[in-house]
C-alpha cells in the first residue's frame, strides 16, 4: 500500500524539506478577491438554487470556503493532543519516533493557526458578520473520550480527505481565488506525512488488538462520525442567516430550507461521504480493518 510505504525517518525528512511559515501562505497584507469563489464548482451545490442570483450564488460560495478552512481548525484542536499523547508514547522509545509525532503536534497547531489567520482576514474583508459552529474544546474531548484506535481512523480519514480535495479539485484550479486556494496547498504537503503516520500509529495498535477491542473501535469510528454529521449540518444551518446578512435579503421559509439543505449536501460530502470512500481509506481497511467495509460502503450512502 503507497500509504505506508514510509517510516517515521521518512516522514521526518519530507517534513523538514516541505516546512513553511503561516506568514508566507496567509501575509499580513493579503487582500481576498471575492469576485472569485472560493470553493470548487465540484464540491458547491448552491448552483443549483435557482431563486439565488449568480451573485448570491458566489457569495454563499465563499460562505462555504470560510466555513470549510474553519472546521479543519476546528478539528485540529483533538488533532494536536492525539499526536502530543501519541509522542508522549514514545519519550523513552525510538527517537524517530518521537521526534515525527512531536513535529506532527506542531505541525497541527501551525494548521490551526493558518486557518485563524485566514479567518480573521475573511471575517475583516466580507463586509458582514458569519456564523461558525463554537467549542472546539467540547468537541475534542468527546473525540479523545473514545478508543485511540477509533480516533487513529477518525484522522485518518480526515486527513486523506484533504488531501484528495487538494490534488483532485483545487491544485492549478484557476477558477479558484488563489490565497485560498494556497491554503489547502500548503496543508496537503503537511497532511501527506500525517496520514502516513496515522498508519503507522494505527498498525501498533492493531497489532497489540484482539477482535473485541477491534469492533469497540469500529464502533467508536461510527459513532465519531455520526456526530460530526450533526456538527456540519449546524454549520449548514448557520449558513442561511451569513447569505441573509451578507445579501441583504430575507429568504422564504422554503427558501431557506433549500440553502440549508444544499449546504448540508457539500458538508456531508466534503467532510464525510469522501472519506468514507476514498480508495486509499478503503484499501487500508480492507486490509487492516476488513470488517469495516460493509459499515463504511452504508454510511457512505447516507452522506452522499
Amino acid at each position: 500500500m503507497s500509504i505506508l510505504a514510509t517510516d517515521y525517518r521518512k516522514c521526518i525528512e519530507l517534513s523538514e524539506r516541505v516546512a513553511w511559515r503561516v506568514e508566507e501562505v496567509v501575509p499580513r497584507n493579503g487582500r481576498l478577491d471575492f469576485n472569485m469563489p472560493f470553493m470548487p464548482k465540484s464540491m458547491f451545490f448552491g448552483h443549483n438554487l435557482s431563486f439565488l442570483s449568480a451573485e448570491e450564488k458566489r457569495k454563499l460560495n465563499q460562505i462555504f470556503g470560510n466555513s470549510y478552512s474553519y472546521l479543519f481548525y476546528f478539528v485540529e484542536a483533538y488533532i494536536v493532543n492525539m499526536a502530543m499523547q501519541h509522542a508522549q508514547a514514545e519519550l523513552y522509545g525510538d527517537d524517530n519516533n518521537l521526534r515525527a509525532m512531536l513535529r506532527f503536534a506542531e505541525e497541527e497547531v501551525k494548521h490551526q493557526q493558518l486557518f485563524m489567520r485566514f479567518n480573521e482576514m475573511f471575517s475583516e474583508q466580507f463586509g458582514t458578520p458569519t456564523d461558525l459552529v463554537d467549542s472546539p474544546q467540547a468537541v475534542a474531548s468527546v473525540i479523545l473520550s473514545k478508543t485511540p484506535m477509533a480516533v487513529l481512523l477518525v484522522t485518518l480519514h480526515l486527513e486523506i480527505l484533504t488531501q484528495a480535495h487538494y490534488v483532485d479539485s483545487m491544485r492549478d484550479n484557476k477558477e479558484m481565488e488563489p490565497l485560498f486556494a494556497g491554503l489547502f496547498k500548503f496543508h496537503w504537503l503537511e497532511e501527506s506525512q500525517h496520514a502516513k503516520l496515522d498508519a503507522l500509529e494505527l498498525l501498533k495498535l492493531r497489532k497489540e488488538a484482539d477482535e473485541a477491542q477491534i469492533e469497540k473501535a469500529l464502533v467508536d469510528y461510527f459513532d465519531i462520525v455520526g456526530a460530526f454529521a450533526g456538527l456540519l449540518a449546524a454549520q449548514a444551518k448557520l449558513d442561511v442567516p451569513t447569505l441573509e446578512r451578507s445579501t441583504q435579503r430575507t429568504f422564504s421559509d422554503s427558501e431557506r430550507a433549500e440553502i440549508e439543505a444544499a449546504q448540508r449536501r457539500a458538508y456531508h460530502r466534503a467532510f464525510l461521504y469522501d472519506g468514507l470512500t476514498n480508495s486509499l481509506f478503503q484499501e487500508f481497511l480492507a486490509e487492516h480493518f476488513p470488517s469495516a467495509l460493509e459499515r463504511v460502503n452504508k454510511a457512505s450512502a447516507t452522506y452522499a
